[in-house]
């Protein structure tokens, strides 16, 4: 006898509709701190590769990055913060199959070897974009703003300095250059989760300055009145960096 499966569209509402609020609850919410403070501090984010090079980000993260692409058919991913390019080349992978335009890495330094990897790839390097500068400098956002064009297709990563004061700075910035239907993905929010530093001591950020409270500033002023959270990604995935941090433009 032939077995019934469900369809796709009731496999897919049985597991949000299992998932819905799932990381509020304290008995998940719980082994997810207890997951990242066992975990982090052996360098488990650290781990994952892409084409050889390092990305700085947990493969659910990764994935989470991929729905939000292919589900809103992104054009532009600007990235504030490049480190060793594996989150470049991840995005550009992902861009070539879909159609994406450019992935923007921008950071202040910007070592050798990350612009030999980029180049290593001559159908990736097409859609990566690499500016050395500060994210949040004028001439750098002008240079964004020329790039973009106004798309309404964008996706911006703050993964760079996660102080407050730098944070809250690029959540304004950016948050003025995308247009409706857009996202912000404010990484590292989890930071605020725990008293000790699980990126370890003599940072610029820590509980109570970090960028889960630069968000929390953000989303009360005018600008940040236009932008809604998406829980449902932390709720479906559980294990992120960047807990209560996607956010999407819902006002121009």
């Amino acid at each position: 006898m032939q077995k019934k499966i469900i369809s796709k569209k009731e496999f897919i509402f049985k597991n949000f509709s299992t998932s819905k609020n799932l990381f509020s609850k304290k008995k998940y919410f719980n082994l997810y701190k207890n997951f990242l403070v066992q975990t982090l501090k052996k360098r488990l984010a650290l781990q994952t590769t892409w084409l050889g090079e390092p990305i700085l980000q947990l493969p659910q993260d990764l994935l989470i990055f991929q729905e939000l692409i292919y589900k809103n058919k992104t054009d532009y991913f600007i990235e504030c913060g490049v480190a060793w390019s594996g989150s470049l080349l991840f995005i550009a992978t992902i861009f070539n199959v879909i159609g994406g335009k450019k992935i923007i890495g921008i950071d202040n330094f910007i070592p050798s070897n990350v612009y030999i990897a980029v180049n290593k790839n001559k159908k990736l390097k097409k859609k990566i974009k690499l500016i050395n500068g500060i994210s949040t400098n004028e001439k750098i956002i002008k240079r964004v703003k020329k790039i973009v064009k106004g798309s309404k297709k964008i996706i911006v990563h703050l993964d760079s300095d996660h102080s407050q004061e730098n944070v809250l700075k690029e959540l304004n910035s950016y948050a003025k250059i995308i247009k409706k239907g857009s996202f912000i993905v404010c990484g590292d929010t989890h930071i605020e989760f725990f008293k000790n530093n699980l990126h370890g001591k003599n940072k610029n950020y820590s509980k109570g300055n970090n960028p889960m409270t630069a968000l929390k500033i953000f989303l009360k002023t005018t600008l940040g009145k236009k932008f809604k959270q998406d829980f449902t990604y932390h709720d479906r995935y559980l294990l992120t960096l960047n807990p209560f941090g996607i956010l999407k433009k819902i006002k121009n």
